[in-house]
């Protein structure tokens, strides 16, 4: 019983991240979670860190213009669970 409302709990969350996530997303506010994950979330990329920073390294796709429009993506920003060095997203060819 524990384990199900334990499952149930985390699906919730899941739902909450993924609507948030889609509401900095212009034209995709109303997305439901599948399709966010297929169009945003599941795309190849690399994580490089040079000793203080992190660079995610993300292949560009059809819906990389709508992430690129994301304020919050184009600048590095802190993450103070990594001891608050910085990530970089980098869009490639």
């Amino acid at each position: 019983m524990i384990r199900i409302h334990f499952d149930i709990l985390w699906t919730m969350i899941a739902d909450t991240l993924y609507h948030r996530f889609a509401c900095d997303l212009r034209r995709f506010e109303n997305n439901l979670a599948p399709a966010i994950f297929r169009k945003f979330i599941d795309m190849p990329g690399r994580v490089v860190y040079d000793g203080g920073k992190f660079f995610v390294k993300i292949r560009k796709r059809a819906h990389t213009p709508v992430l690129m429009e994301v304020k919050k993506l184009q600048t590095p920003f802190a993450v103070p669970w990594l001891g608050g060095k910085s990530i970089e997203i980098v869009w490639t060819a």
